[in-house]
């Protein structure tokens, strides 16, 4: 009796260590490996056996990871919290010296541990091809933190739906609300106006304009694609929903900025960003030593916020990598 007593009692230990993660459990990861980092000391992480784990798409134990050895802090922390799928999807913004790094990436739980630790680090336009904002969380506009009513929120498969749509063309997407604008890597797009003109639509702008301008928020028909693209994290209590895939393109010179800049450019818009470049070149304007086209892939991350049956926020993140490189994550 007493035998069997001890089997239940190891039998009810082990269906509790393994009971799935809530809300505020997945929350306390995340926070701990945000922490731990701050730390310098990956040995408090609560990992499983065994568990998988990336930087910047590279396997490695966290132990060995860059982000355990030079950050210091993580003093803003955006989360998009999945209960069902048992993930995380963190954005942050972590201190490695004097200007801030952004952080975003994902975990996954199993039986209240790290099973999966997948993570990027943005220190410069040039690592995202992107706009670059380093304190990324506190440049949220306020459509990302308001708090929304649930009748206003659509289901998870809704969200579901339009997340799926992000990478792939053929899908129906939701619209984007008139007030929406898109963020890449933690920053709020304020673009040249030529540029976004030519790139994104619009009225040319008056000869000599400079003044930068906003890009609202959309899934285009030419937008990238990837058949491999995991959409898989839905937070209904905030109506997020976050698509990850894979991007080839370009890196372009961009050559309307002082000095010169560079982008990224998805294959999918590429014509019209050359023949854009072609005029700029011939109208003799610019000479600054400007880069040299060469191709680049990208690690992506789409987040979409939805409310009103509507995209209110929308944030790009991209993590540039070698030319034709895949992620490690896809199926």
């Amino acid at each position: 009796m007493m035998r069997r007593a001890g089997l239940l009692a190891l039998a009810f230990a082990g269906a509790v260590q393994a009971a799935p993660c809530d809300r505020g459990c997945l929350q306390a990861l995340a926070d701990r490996v945000l922490d731990s980092m701050a730390a310098g000391d990956a040995s408090t992480l609560p990992l499983a056996q065994p568990y998988a784990a990336t930087e910047n798409s590279v396997p490695s134990a966290p132990v060995m990871m860059a982000a355990w050895r030079s950050v210091s802090a993580a003093p803003r922390r955006f989360y998009a919290i999945d209960a069902v799928s048992q993930q995380v999807f963190i954005v942050a913004s972590v201190d490695e010296g004097a200007r801030p790094t952004l952080l975003w990436g994902r975990l996954r739980a199993a039986g209240g541990r790290l099973a999966e630790i997948e993570l990027y680090e943005n220190r410069s336009r040039g690592q995202g091809g992107y706009q670059f904002g380093g304190e990324g969380p506190a440049n949220f506009p306020a459509a990302w933190t308001a708090a929304v009513a649930a009748d206003r929120l659509p289901s998870r498969h809704v969200l579901l739906g339009h997340g799926r749509a992000i990478f792939d063309s053929r899908r129906r997407a939701l619209p984007a609300a008139p007030g929406c604008v898109l963020m890449e890597n933690g920053k709020v797009v304020e673009e040249h106006p030529e540029v976004a003109a030519e790139v994104a639509g619009g009225a040319a702008p008056p000869a000599g304009e400079t003044k930068r301008v906003n890009i609202p928020c959309g899934l285009p028909p030419q937008r990238p694609t990837d058949a491999k693209a995991r959409t898989e994290i839905v937070d209904e209590l905030q109506g997020i929903v976050v698509s990850q895939g894979v991007v080839h393109g370009v890196a372009e010179p961009m050559i309307v900025t002082t000095p010169a800049e560079s982008a990224f450019v998805p294959e999918q818009i590429l014509a019209p960003y050359a023949a854009m470049l072609k005029k700029q070149q011939a109208s003799g304007r610019y000479g600054a030593p400007a880069l040299k086209p060469m191709p680049a892939s990208a690690a992506a991350a789409e987040v979409h916020r939805v409310y009103d049956g509507q995209v209110q926020g929308q944030l790009l993140l991209v993590n540039l990598g070698a030319p034709g490189s895949r992620s490690p994550w896809a199926p």
